[in-house]
């Protein structure tokens, strides 16, 4: 099919080393009951595996982008910047469309205008495990405000930011895009492509709609795998280090962020609010419009602490995070100290529940039993199918109008 006109939608898919992954998401665009796109494929790979799964498709609707040695960031904008379509979409290697989502999203997106959607993501665990994200059940559609949103981020609640436009969940107007451009020649930055385009979004449009519908599926390796960097960062494997290693010179930059007073990087959270506070200083906004410093910083060791309990749970030793986060805590002025010990109260049970889950996840025996508990805990919670196609067939988005 020839591309004659400019299409409606530009999916961009930046993919390094998961050619694994690649032709499923293909064909889960490809398929759909819409045809009025184009796909650019930004293949970061260090091998050739991507490009040989791309010579199976002869859709001259798929743009072949060939990078290599290329940030995240980089990657990305590789593909943004040579879209043709009115809307962008980023979908990462590791997402798959679900049926009918195009048409959906182009059928609200032409009823009502709306210059920025975005959903929830549901999950797909291999070989054939598929789950719907709770919240698509219970919320409705809405309109967010941005500042609403960006002060969730800087009040390190990643949990309610969800509904900011990243990747696999969000449908941009290419005039916020260019808008964007104009100032900062790029939508993505470094560290977190997605993060710093949401923000960036969020500091151009004054809200998103929010869909109670998910239109997309994130794929995992197991209930306990992902594809991403953040298992690997919550675990400290070598990859992990390699990862932060890489980004040695952003790390030693984003110190000099007061706002997050623990310095290079122990924390995921970490990279995320960096990545915030970097984006608002080149837009030449002062945080304190969304939320005051002693707010900030005390939501930031909050955070940090529940990251501690969390990668504890999975059986990671953290004593050396938690010993830096008392004594930064114990250095910060008495109003913030005091306030961020109060609101600790409501984490004890949890933190003393991490230590036990550490113990038997670092206990042969226990480990196995948790193990076998867990496959008769969570039988049947998720519906099962043989594949992702199959998955595909069966997870129908309803038609715009119903």
């Amino acid at each position: 099919m020839s591309q004659t006109t400019q299409p409606f939608f530009s999916i961009v898919i930046p993919t390094r080393d998961r050619s694994i992954l690649i032709r499923e998401l293909l064909w889960s665009i490809l398929h759909q009951n819409f045809n009025d796109f184009e796909i650019l494929v930004c293949d970061n790979s260090n091998d050739d595996l991507t490009q040989q799964i791309l010579k199976e498709f002869t859709d001259n609707r798929i743009v072949n982008i060939k990078t290599g040695g290329l940030t995240m960031a980089e990657n990305y904008n590789a593909g943004i910047n040579k879209v043709s379509g009115k809307y962008l979409m980023c979908i990462s290697d590791k997402g798959f469309l679900k049926q009918g989502a195009l048409k959906y999203l182009s059928a609200l997106i032409s009823a009502e205008g709306h210059k920025c959607v975005t959903w929830a993501l549901d999950s797909f665990e291999y070989p054939g495990t598929y789950f719907q994200n709770p919240e698509t059940v219970t919320k409705e559609s809405k309109s967010i405000e941005s500042s609403e949103l960006l002060r969730f981020m800087l009040g390190s609640d990643w949990r309610n930011f969800d509904p900011a436009p990243m990747h696999c969940t969000s449908c941009i107007s290419m005039e916020l895009v260019q808008e964007i451009k104009k100032k900062h020649h790029n939508l993505c930055q470094d560290l977190n492509p997605d993060y710093t385009m949401a923000v960036q979004i969020l500091l151009t449009t004054q809200s998103v709609y929010n869909l109670k519908n998910s239109l997309t599926i994130l794929r995992n390796v197991s209930e306990i795998e992902g594809f991403g960097n953040g298992r690997s960062l919550a675990k400290k494997t070598k990859e992990s280090r390699v990862f932060l290693q890489d980004h040695a010179e952003w790390v030693q930059d984003t110190n000099r962020f007061a706002d997050v007073p623990i310095k290079d990087c122990p924390f995921i959270v970490d990279l995320m609010i960096k990545d915030t506070y970097k984006v608002l200083e080149e837009n030449n906004v002062n945080p304190d419009v969304y939320l005051e410093k002693s707010e900030r910083l005390i939501s930031y060791y909050l955070a940090a602490y529940d990251e501690i309990i969390w990668r504890r749970s999975l059986g990671v030793d953290m004593s050396p995070e938690s010993k830096i986060w008392h004594e930064a805590l114990e250095a910060e002025i008495s109003f913030v100290k005091d306030e961020v010990n109060k609101r600790l109260k409501t984490l004890l049970l949890r933190n003393a529940l991490s230590f036990f889950k550490y113990f038997v996840k670092n206990n042969k025996v226990a480990s196995t039993i948790l193990k076998l508990y867990r496959k008769v805990r969570y039988y049947n919670s998720g519906i099962m199918y043989n594949d992702i196609y199959d998955c595909y067939k069966a997870a129908l988005i309803e038609e715009y109008k119903n």
